[in-house]
Order: C-alpha cells, then structure tokens, then sequence
C-alpha cells in the first residue's frame, strides 16, 4: 500500500492547485501538521479562507482530510483530522514488528493495545503527523502528548493510539 505521507500531500496539493491554481511545497510546522508558504505571492489570507471553506471536498479513504485552513504571517496551516487515521489503518495488516529504537518499541506496544477510533486530542494529532512527515523532535511531540493529561485521562489516550502505532510502524518499514 502507498506511503500515508505521500497520500496526503498528493491529495492536498492537488486541492490547492485546484481552488487556487498554484502548486505547493509542504513543510511541517509546530504550529499546524503541514503549512506552506507559496502564498507569499498572492492574498495568503483568502486564500485560507476560501480553502477553509471548501475543507469538506478535500477527501482521503472517503473520509474529510482537513479540520481547518488558517493563515499566519504569510503562511497557509493545514490541519488534519483523526478519521484519516483510522481509515488508513483499516487498510494495514497487523503492526510489522519493530526496529529496535524505543521509538519503534514502544509503537509497538500501543499497536496492541485495543482497535478504537483516533482521538481528536490536538496534541496527540499534532504528533502524529510531525513523526509522518519527518518534523524535528517529533517522537517526542508523539510520546509526552499523554503525559498533559492526568491519570486514567493519560491512560485511555496512549490505550487509543493503537491505529496511529501501526500506521507509524508500516510507514517506517516502507522507508528503508
């Protein structure tokens, strides 16, 4: 099966090219789980409100691929939802087992955990699109998001990581 990264950037680029006629270079970002800067050239404010408005037809699986289109300082922020998630790991065969990194370990370990719906909680999403697109210090991002919460809260959230594990374990096998 293709790479989740390359499904998501293919789908919203084209998008974008579609409501706005330009092609995009993606980037991770801290403040979005994918941002560009393209509309430096043009009303990057429109922009975003126009591809905000239209987010529904931006789909992936069936399923919304967009929560929000914001700009900042030039830049469009693109957020994903949590249903791309789910129906993405729908598709995967159980976890492959892991390289021996933490990291990978303890994917592993949250692979197993029971097969529920991807939790909307913006810190776990924003983790889980930094380790897909390759962002700075994103297994960290990943792995403290549960640890904002407290007690069972904490639990429940890493026992929901189950499908974003396994998808993250596959689209590291697919690298190598």
């Amino acid at each position: 099966m293709e790479s989740l990264k390359t499904l998501i950037e293919a789908a919203l680029t084209d998008f974008v090219q579609s409501h706005t006629g330009m092609r995009i270079a993606l980037k991770p970002s801290k403040k979005a789980h994918l941002a560009t800067a393209s509309f430096l050239r043009t009303d990057a404010k429109a922009a975003a409100t126009t591809l905000h408005e239209r987010r529904e037809t931006c789909r992936l699986f069936g399923v919304p691929l967009l929560d929000s289109v914001t700009e900042e300082n030039g830049w469009l922020l693109f957020r994903f939802t949590g249903a791309v998630l789910d129906a993405y790991a729908k598709r995967l065969l159980p976890a492959p087992a892991p390289d021996e990194s933490y990291f990978a370990r303890r994917m592993q370990i949250l692979s197993r955990h029971e097969d529920t719906k991807t939790p909307d909680d913006p810190a776990l999403l924003q983790g889980v699109y930094e380790v897909l697109f390759d962002a700075p210090n994103a297994e960290e991002t990943l792995l403290s998001a549960p640890h904002k919460k407290d007690g069972m809260e904490r639990v429940k959230l890493e026992q929901s990581l189950s499908r974003a594990a396994k998808i993250i374990l596959w689209e590291r096998r697919n690298k190598k």
